[in-house]
């Protein structure tokens, strides 16, 4: 199940424009870096990760960085 939702998510990524994509990445970097229940906290660092492949993959690692940097001052 974990993985079809994977999938999907990927596949729904790999639709975005670039601006949008950074904008979802920032979105599940803060998301990924609060504490929730188990459950959510791994989904969000799942998704996280996803967000830092598709980044990777359309080769704009630059994507993630200023995501990484945006966010850091407002994670927990």
């Amino acid at each position: 199940m974990a993985e079809r939702r994977s999938a999907t998510f990927r596949s729904y990524l790999e639709s975005l424009p670039a601006e949008l994509l950074e904008s979802v990445t920032e979105d599940y970097l803060w998301l990924s870096s609060q504490e929730f229940d188990a459950e959510r906290d791994s989904e969000f660092r799942l998704r996280r990760e996803c967000c830092r492949e598709e980044c990777l993959r359309r080769g704009m690692p630059q994507l993630y960085r200023l995501a990484e940097e945006l966010i850091s001052p407002w994670a927990a």
